[in-house]
């Protein structure tokens, strides 16, 4: 019997406004066109616990007596939602030969949830957010390749702006901008672990950004 090739899992990064999830299904469509099985998904995830960290996110839900949720928390619930995500839908898909594009994975969490930490005020933070989180995140399995879209945290919220009125609880711009700092660490942490990782310049049309991410794609097929 003919053995299934496994699909390859590919992560689109960056800051909120930078287009990761236009260019997830832009990449979609080009390796569809190329004769590949794609599935599109995200994170935080439709499933159960990531519909929770959407809701807490959206501050729908806060923490315990009225008060902030614990950043802490959040970065457990992140670190839960992608374990499940694995097990019930990139996993399997990967094992039937189909390619996975998913707008955003375990680098979002090393930025967005270090940036967090860091800034909170909660018993018994660590005292190394990024070590942390990086450890919550041991047992997920790396991307096959990494797009990290790159633009400056001004252009980005501006564009969060005019596509919508809506804010998540890390749509602020100084949180922003300590953001983009932890990506670019998490970056040179991700690359010394010997993590496929290539940096595309999103501060262009979508058109451009796209052919940037189909270079970059294309170098892994």
């Amino acid at each position: 019997m003919k053995r299934t090739r496994s699909g390859r899992f590919l992560v689109l990064e960056g800051l909120d406004g930078a287009g990761t999830t236009t260019q997830a299904e832009r990449l979609a469509a080009w390796l569809r066109a190329r004769g590949r099985r794609v599935q599109v998904t995200a994170e935080p995830s439709r499933g159960p616990i990531g519909v929770l960290v959407r809701q807490v996110l959206s501050g729908r839900i806060g923490g315990g007596a009225g008060g902030a949720f614990d950043p802490a928390a959040l970065a457990l619930l992140f670190a839960a939602d992608r374990r499940d995500h694995l097990a019930s839908e990139v996993e399997p898909l990967l094992a039937r030969g189909v390619d996975v594009v998913s707008d955003r994975f375990t680098l979002s969490s090393l930025a967005y949830q270090t940036v967090a930490l860091a800034g909170g005020s909660a018993a018994g933070a660590p005292r190394s957010p990024m070590g942390w989180v990086r450890e919550l995140n041991r047992l997920a399995r790396a991307p096959d390749l990494t797009i990290f879209l790159e633009v400056s945290p001004a252009a980005a919220l501006a564009r969060r702006r005019a596509a919508s009125s809506g804010r998540d609880l890390f749509e602020v711009p100084a949180f922003q901008r300590r953001v983009a700092r932890a990506y670019a660490q998490a970056l040179r942490l991700v690359r010394a672990a010997g993590e496929r990782v290539a940096v595309v310049d999103g501060d262009g049309s979508v058109e451009a950004v796209a052919a940037g991410v189909f270079r970059a794609a294309a170098a892994l097929f």
